[in-house]
């Protein structure tokens, strides 16, 4: 970001790497032309790269947003090839990467024995992210950003990493001091594993999270958790109802039942003994990478099982021989 200020208005540019040198040295110039005719008066306080990009705003509604589509189809396009014909004749740009970490934390309850969810993610964001205010002049820090759930937490470097060895060095430090840093600022029950989900999300009621929140919402019309479990950022919460409203149905969560002889509903599953073992004959191979042929129509679609493939003729005759047997 880069940040100028003259006699009448500040003005504020938010530049990428790779437009730096095509947009600023330009600028730069008609500034300190500026500076040397003592026409105006400018000063620069800071260039530095943002990891992360999430804006507040208000979200549109499904049936809102239906009418917008197609312009924002035809955009999407239209900037697309703006940006390509832009850069696609660059060469040489400096590498530049980062990674992000996603904290889940959660409230300890050993009298009874429970896990809960903390929903106190933006409070801790807050938090993290005022210290990393203070502490601009050191060189590594984070970047601290709203995830879906408001128990989550992500985090990300302050600034890339660029293409040095030593720049390989900084991933695992910087993610020791995001560790250190989140420790800071938990509660004495609290913990921010790095785990993708909680285990028993929607199998608590409403004893799930703290502070309680009921089941239920006109967010996620779910059976199993609240709307208090989404981060309060417009975002998310129009997120979910819009996929809800696009579908015409609630996100079905059913798990498919395991295919096994001791589930009923497979009671009649041919297993890989009456199908003359993994590698037997081709009759075991019900999945031909592309190819239709006679084990699919005969097996299904429902359960695919490894094997070798011979040609298509000699795969037909094996298995009218494995018929008449």
């Amino acid at each position: 970001m880069l940040l100028l200020k003259s006699q009448s208005r500040p003005v504020v540019f938010s530049l990428t790497p790779r437009h730096f040198l095509l947009v600023i040295s330009p600028f730069l110039i008609s500034v300190l032309n500026q500076l040397y005719s003592g026409s105006t008066s400018f000063a620069v306080e800071a260039f530095t790269l943002q990891m992360g990009l999430l804006k507040v705003g208000v979200p549109k509604t499904w049936d809102e947003s239906k009418k917008d589509l197609r312009y924002i189809r035809n955009a999407g396009v239209r900037q697309f090839i703006s940006t390509y014909n832009r850069v696609k004749d660059l060469k040489g740009d400096e590498l530049l990467f980062g990674d992000e970490v996603e904290y889940g934390v959660f409230i300890l309850d050993p009298a009874n024995k429970k896990i809960r969810l903390s929903l106190r993610a933006k409070e801790i964001m807050d938090q993290l992210n005022e210290n990393e205010r203070l502490h601009t002049h050191r060189s590594e820090g984070a970047k601290w950003v709203p995830e879906y759930g408001s128990w989550m937490v992500e985090a990300t470097p302050n600034a890339p990493y660029r293409g040095f060895a030593n720049d390989l060095l900084r991933v695992e430090r910087n993610m020791r001091l995001r560790r250190k840093r989140m420790l800071c600022v938990l509660a004495d029950d609290e913990i921010a594993p790095t785990v993708s989900t909680f285990p028993l999300l929607g199998a608590l009621g409403n004893d799930g999270t703290v502070p309680a929140s009921e089941v239920g919402g006109s967010k996620t019309l779910s059976a199993y958790i609240g709307d208090a479990i989404i981060n309060p950022h417009p975002r998310f919460g129009t997120l979910t109802a819009n996929i809800r409203q696009r579908r015409g149905e609630k996100v079905y969560i059913g798990v498919p039942l395991f295919q096994d002889v001791n589930t009923p509903e497979y009671k009649d599953l041919k297993t890989a003994a009456n199908l003359h073992g993994c590698c037997g004959g081709d009759s075991q191979q019900l999945w031909r990478y592309g190819r239709s042929d006679a084990a699919r129509a005969k097996y299904g679609d429902d359960f695919v099982v490894v094997g070798c493939s011979m040609n298509s003729a000699a795969f037909a005759a094996a298995e009218k021989e494995s018929d008449d047997e």
